[in-house]
């Protein structure tokens, strides 16, 4: 009897090695991100698709797209991202009101200067969040702290 449950086991193994096992990727949804093109003196906000995760909550999940940048493909398009590479999404949050909360790392305002680069940044999430239905306006923070965010 243990023979033949060991054989058993052994077939078992063997036809889920012949089969092999598919890694089914997470659902994703249709979302847009926004990044910059720019000029000497100008700031073209532009959005891109993208697929997202709909495992997250859409605006966590449209706002950790951002944070990636652009493709390769996308920089070769002129586009890029003002966004300093160090900063990090701590939280969002939307309220019933449409009111979404995006509080983000120190590293959002790190070497950041100039009232273009600063009125880009804020562009990029803000336009991000709101294209999602429902959103109708945008409260940044920076380590929970709404006071002085992206002052140029």
């Amino acid at each position: 009897m243990r023979k033949l449950l060991a054989a058993g086991c052994l077939v078992l193994l063997v036809a889920v090695a012949a089969t092999g096992c598919s890694v089914v990727p997470p659902p994703q949804v249709d979302a847009k991100v926004f990044f910059v093109r720019s000029s000497s003196q100008d700031i073209e906000i532009v959005a891109v698709s993208r697929q997202v995760s709909a495992e997250l909550p859409l605006a966590e999940a449209v706002l950790r797209e951002l944070l990636k940048g652009p493709t390769a493909a996308e920089r070769r398009d002129g586009l890029t991202s003002l966004i300093p590479e160090g900063a990090a999404l701590r939280s969002v949050s939307v309220s019933d009101a449409g009111i979404a909360r995006a509080d983000f790392s120190e590293g959002l305002q790190q070497g950041v200067g100039g009232s273009m680069r600063v009125m880009g940044i804020r562009q990029q999430i803000e336009g991000t969040l709101m294209w999602i239905s429902g959103i109708t306006s945008v409260i940044l923070s920076v380590e929970g702290q709404t006071e002085g965010v992206l002052q140029p």
